[in-house]
């Protein structure tokens, strides 16, 4: 299960991908800038000499006090993609390439891609197939289930086709919240390092770091755990705090707060207004964008909580649903709560691991057919983004733009497919087919032995 489950992850999100815009290209420019070597930004992240070219073009950058320009994202994605670009930029001069040729670069980065998105939902797919039974709640066949819903039928799956961080940060939060969880000592560590690392990647993920230490502190030996979940935050967070010293000139300065072409005066650092209890309904429940929308699946969080309530693991569900409240509240006071011209509600991504950990286990649930009909419809919705595209606008992006775009043919292809002639409709719905098949026969393992049922 595990190795087809990665197969799958690999195999589907390696098919596609979305050619930078805005977003990724600050992330990624600012790795590529520290790494080229003879131009005045080697060794540094300023974006000034890509910003404005073709290779890297955006407007998502801050203008620092210091002189120069960055990203106006967290540094995680940067900074986890100079280790493999750097490997790439000297092999291909090596091979007589130039790496600063647009065609190269939009190989690289897909070939990033793969290391900063693919790699950590892999990996959080394993964590939720292997882990989420030791809580009592979910058997192993019912985290298997989980492990699908999280990595094909919710956002992670079309926003891991190009590097906009969210589906990164969201890794880090189920890697962190399993071991907070769980709650060892060890344990402890692991996940204040994780939840570390998804604030390095996505300022708001501090939300789930704080949520973790009051989780900690509702138990036994509080203080002891809470030192070694702010030990293993303190790496990632104080390699934050750096950046940030040294791009911006304050250790508190964060990159958004600079980003003055996005600021409203009299907000919340520019941003944050009051949580806006439309917006609040809107961005779950909304059609067209709304997360339940485009991913009904996620409606039976409700039905797990149940199940996770009964068990008695009461601050586990506390914990998840308060972090689904809290980061809900917080985009709900920004002015661009829906993420710009996107698709989909992307800010609520960091959200998702916790909608998934509340989801029933489906081998002790007694709608199993309504199950497989959300996970189908949600599957089918995220399966048509990641062929096409997650940057459409219009009230209802996927009947729009997104369905219409599939059947026209406008697939995106990784480069290195479409570099042979892979395009159009017919390989699309290959995979798909593919795709289909793959899960069908998962899901029959599944289900393939009797459980008592489990009602509510």
């Amino acid at each position: 299960m595990a190795a087809a489950i990665v197969l799958l992850i690999l195999g589907v999100q390696g098919t596609f991908f979305h050619p930078g815009q805005w977003n990724q290209n600050a992330r990624l420019g600012a790795a590529v800038a520290f790494v080229e070597p003879g131009t005045p930004y080697t060794g540094t992240f300023r974006i000034d000499g890509l910003k404005d070219g073709a290779r890297f073009y955006s407007s998502d950058f801050s203008e620092s006090p210091l002189g120069g320009f960055y990203s106006n994202k967290a540094p995680g994605v940067s900074l986890l993609a100079v280790v493999p670009y750097f490997l790439l930029y000297h092999l291909e001069r090596a091979f007589g390439r130039d790496p600063a040729t647009v065609e190269l670069t939009q190989i690289n980065a897909f070939a990033l891609n793969l290391w900063v998105s693919v790699f950590w939902n892999a990996a959080a797919a394993l964590a939720l197939l292997r882990r989420l039974p030791r809580f009592g709640v979910h058997s192993t066949e019912g985290a298997a289930v989980v492990a699908l819903i999280y990595s094909f039928a919710t956002l992670v799956f079309p926003y891991g086709c190009s590097a906009w961080g969210h589906s990164t940060a969201a890794a880090f939060i189920t890697l962190g919240t399993l071991d907070v969880a769980e709650g060892s000592r060890a344990r402890c560590f692991t996940g204040g390092l994780w939840l570390g690392m998804a604030v390095l990647t996505e300022y708001l993920a501090a939300v789930s770091l704080a949520t973790a230490a009051m989780l900690v502190l509702s138990r036994s030996d509080r203080w002891e755990r809470l030192w070694k979940l702010a030990s293993g935050s303190a790496a990632p967070i104080a390699a934050l705090l750096l950046y940030q010293e040294l791009a911006f000139g304050s250790y508190f300065t964060t990159a958004p707060s600079l980003s003055t072409q996005f600021l409203q005066p009299g907000k919340l650092a520019g941003l944050f207004s009051l949580p806006d209890a439309k917006i609040f309904f809107q961005m779950l429940f909304g059609p067209g964008r709304g997360l339940f929308w485009q991913t009904p699946i996620l409606l039976l969080s409700v039905a797990g909580g149940v199940a996770w309530y009964r068990s008695g693991r009461r601050a586990i569900l506390a914990f998840a649903v308060g972090n689904i409240v809290l980061y809900s509240l917080s985009i709900s006071a920004l002015e661009s709560y829906q993420g710009g011209l996107t698709t989909s509600m992307r800010y609520l991504i960091v959200a998702l691991p916790f909608f998934c950990i509340l989801l029933p286990d489906i081998r002790a649930f007694a709608f199993k057919k309504t199950l497989l009909l959300l996970f189908a419809v949600s599957g089918v919705n995220m399966f048509v983004l990641a062929a096409t595209s997650t940057m459409y606008g219009g009230d209802y992006p996927l009947s729009q733009s997104a369905y219409p775009d599939f059947w026209r043919g406008q697939v995106a292809f990784n480069p290195l497919l479409a570099g042979i002639g892979v395009r159009g409709v017919l390989p699309a719905v290959a995979v798909a087919v593919m795709f289909a098949v793959a899960l069908g026969f998962l899901f029959r393992v599944v289900l393939a032995k009797p459980r008592k049922v489990f009602s509510f």
